[in-house]
């Protein structure tokens, strides 16, 4: 194997969470999510999470697994309040999972206005914000990313944390039951912070080029992540 040492940094210990997640729900399923990506995934950190231990940030991924948030839960290190598309968060068997943590329901294919608030409140409240860049799985995907993010990026002026997650066994891109019950192996690789000049009003040219720029760092960081085991 080439490239830095695989670490084990995440544990099933309670997180140090506001006081909005306290509880016996949250703690247990955080538990719970942690054992899952020891024993089913046996996911190994290719480099430390740098997500500050307080003050906002936004965590940008790629997606190409249903397992992906569980990874990103596991070891972040904080807890995460993902976007999620509104037709999976209206799911009523899990529902109250995605209310646990907190999770933000979007409407995909539209600007939602609420959505990008309520993001934008959690970044002002020092929250870690978790998003897929290119929009999910399926035919709402868009592999050179949506220019929310850089929105979001530029607007908040938080630190956005470049990421990526490989899987080489199994994994679905439509069902969470296999997700959770079949075993698979996950790598992940974090980036170092990128940090953007924050605007009022940003332009288009603005969005266009953060967009880029997070996108390029998450496909370099795949990359590293697949010439580990060539």
């Amino acid at each position: 194997m080439v490239g830095t040492k695989l670490l084990r940094p995440f544990s099933s210990s309670p997180l140090p969470v506001p006081s909005t997640l306290r509880g016996f729900v949250h703690t247990s399923l955080h538990q719970l999510n942690s054992w899952v990506c020891r024993l089913m995934y046996g996911v190994t950190v290719a480099s430390s999470c740098p997500v500050p231990a307080q003050g906002p940030a936004l965590i940008v991924c790629d997606h190409t697994s249903m397992g992906d948030p569980l990874v990103l839960l596991a070891t972040v290190g904080r807890p995460i309040r993902f976007l999620m598309a509104k037709e999976i968060y209206a799911q009523s068997h899990l529902r109250w999972v995605f209310q646990a943590f907190r999770c933000i329901p979007v409407q995909r294919g539209k600007r939602d206005i609420r959505a990008i608030r309520m993001m934008l409140d959690g970044l002002a409240a020092k929250e870690v914000i978790g998003l897929f860049p290119e929009g999910g799985l399926d035919r709402h995907r868009l592999d050179t990313g949506y220019l929310g993010i850089g929105y979001l990026a530029i607007k908040s002026g938080a630190p956005v944390i470049p990421s990526s997650i490989v899987w080489d066994g199994p994994h679905s891109v439509t069902s969470m039951v296999k997700t959770l019950l079949v075993p698979s192996k996950a790598r992940i690789r974090y980036g170092k912070p990128l940090q953007f000049p924050q605007e009022v009003r940003p332009s288009k040219e603005s969005l266009q080029l953060c967009t880029g720029e997070i996108m390029k760092q998450i496909e370099e960081l795949r990359k590293s992540l697949l010439s580990d085991v060539s």
